[in-house]
């Protein structure tokens, strides 16, 4: 079977369209999740500062606002786009939060070692994600979890607001650049 230059080119030009239309959506999709849990972790542990004694409740409220805004983005995307492996990304981060909340239980850190050992494991997976999915997710979750450990140890008192706006910020300005750039 020969293929001619100009059929080889068609199919480069058919391979690259369905690439940028898959991370047009998966951008969409990323974007949106990624601002929406920069500012639950912004409002969170900013909060966490100046209320220290309500937080548990109030971190237990937003992570539940941003699990379910979470699936509405995913029900949405899916809606539209129908992306192939995302019940198993899904999954994953199921399968993560369960064992998340076993080791809590069993290594029971609190205070700022809380904070920082919830905020890492989310970004062990943003790194893992980043092998598969992209790069962008691996470099975020390095930098947001340099910045976690720099803040634990140097900044031992403003740890929360610290987090709420490097760990939130970072989340939501990611999120913002990928829902432009990928238009």
């Amino acid at each position: 079977m020969n293929i001619s230059k100009q059929e080889a080119q068609e199919s480069l030009t058919e391979i690259d369209n369905a690439i940028s239309q898959t991370q047009k959506a998966a951008g969409h999709f990323t974007g949106y999740i990624l601002m929406l849990w920069g500012v639950i972790w912004a409002i969170g542990f900013s909060a966490t500062q100046f209320f220290p004694h309500g937080s548990r409740w109030f971190m237990l409220t937003l992570d539940t606002i941003g699990f379910f805004g979470t699936w509405i983005c995913v029900r949405k995307s899916n809606f539209k786009f129908g992306r192939p492996g995302g019940g198993r990304i899904g999954l994953a981060w199921m399968i993560l939060f369960g064992y998340m909340i076993l080791w809590g239980g069993l290594l029971q850190p609190s205070g700022h070692e809380s904070m920082a050992f919830y905020s890492t494991v989310c970004m062990c997976a943003y790194v893992m994600m980043g092998l598969w999915l992209s790069r962008f997710l691996l470099w975020l979750g390095l930098m947001v979890t340099v910045l976690t450990v720099a803040g634990f140890y140097l900044l031992p008192m403003w740890f929360p607001l610290w987090m709420g706006i490097t760990g939130g910020g970072a989340l939501f300005l990611s999120g913002l650049s990928i829902c432009r750039s990928w238009k």
